[in-house]
């Protein structure tokens, strides 16, 4: 079976072992940059990765939204959302450009906008930006994002830190490869995955890089190209996965669907067999990195249970999230209905895995 994935799991190691190298940054500061500003879906999530959020001067409209899927949110600093308006945010909107003009950040950390407004913050409003990046849009490329960890590491003084999660992550990875290591790879479907929008369990990603990792491929890797993609129902009951994992993005929407149809979802053996796992939402304004990473690791526990008959999912989620956040926000996810555990569709609830 042809499976189109992007980086594989020795693939990736394999380009940690080699080195990746930053893209270059030029700064005209003297000093580390004391006046952020994020602009672009996930700009915001890497300063806070770097525990750079309390140098914001203003912030965009988007990331005022009450705590929902965006895991980093909830470890941001109290008080954020009195700060200014920078404008409404969004992928490829440009802010305020009088606002920054007027509120005169050291740096613009900026993703997903093209080359034209960038040029336009550095040559109209005289700023100095970093264009960040994670990938294609939804596709997450661990290449690009430690690249773009890097370069912002050096523009806020933050070197050591960005240094130390790049090095967790391969750390982590290169464990649960080692765990899986001879484990034939196992086949499963993912559903709910976010993309401008929740969506419900026709929503899927070919090359789920989690997935990957996990030692696992999703069926959908049949339909297409590595991206997001909608499936059709029937192609869904032909394929009738023995492992369904709904990713949380989806959850309200798949539980609607449901009870409006709980006979598509009973035809399949998974729903039967209580075969269901809840995983942390994939994308929310760009990819979760610290869900990828946890979800990779839940997602290996199910599909090879005997090689981490040990692992505690939750323990090692909330151990990726103190590394990401400073914090372990899994218990904040769990108030707003997030987690990692088996789902009863009927009930509408999820049980942690144990």
């Amino acid at each position: 079976m042809r499976t189109p994935i992007h980086l594989t799991r020795r693939g990736f190691l394999g380009l940690l072992a080699a080195g990746l190298t930053a893209p270059a940054w030029r700064s005209g500061l003297a000093d580390p940059a004391g006046r952020l500003v994020a602009v672009g879906p996930g700009a915001l999530r890497l300063l806070t990765y770097l525990g750079a959020a309390d140098r914001l001067v203003g912030i965009e409209d988007l990331e005022r939204r009450p705590l929902t899927a965006s895991s980093y949110r909830y470890a941001l600093p109290s008080g954020i959302s009195d700060l200014p308006s920078i404008g409404p945010g969004g992928p490829g909107r440009m802010p305020d450009l009088e606002q920054l003009m007027r509120l005169r950040p050291d740096l613009v950390a900026t993703a997903t906008l093209d080359g034209q407004q960038i040029q336009a913050l550095r040559e109209r409003a005289g700023l100095e930006v970093l264009e960040l990046s994670y990938g294609d849009t939804g596709i997450l490329k661990v290449d690009e994002l430690l690249g773009s960890l890097r370069a912002l590491g050096r523009a806020l003084g933050r070197e050591e830190r960005a240094e130390r999660l790049a090095d967790f992550i391969g750390a982590s990875l290169a464990e649960l490869d080692d765990r899986i290591a001879g484990e034939p790879p196992a086949e499963a479907y993912l559903g709910g995955i976010s993309m401008q929008g929740a969506h419900g369990i026709t929503s899927t990603q070919s090359g789920h890089q989690p997935l990957v990792w996990a030692g696992g491929c999703n069926l959908a890797d049949r339909a297409g190209p590595v991206g997001h993609l909608f499936i059709d129902r029937e192609q869904l009951l032909l394929w009738d996965p023995e492992v369904l994992f709904v990713d949380g993005a989806g959850l309200a929407g798949i539980l609607t669907e449901y009870a409006r149809d709980p006979g598509l979802y009973r035809r399949l053996r998974a729903v039967r067999e209580g075969r269901v796992y809840l995983t942390l939402p994939f994308n929310a304004y760009n990819t979760n990195v610290e869900n990828a990473l946890a979800n990779a690791w839940t997602m290996a526990k199910v599909l090879h249970p005997d090689a981490l008959a040990d692992l505690d999912p939750q323990r090692q989620a909330g151990r990726i999230m103190r590394t990401f956040l400073g914090a372990d926000v899994m218990p904040d996810l769990a108030r707003n209905g997030y987690g990692l555990g088996r789902l009863d569709l009927e009930a509408g609830r999820w049980t942690p895995l144990s």
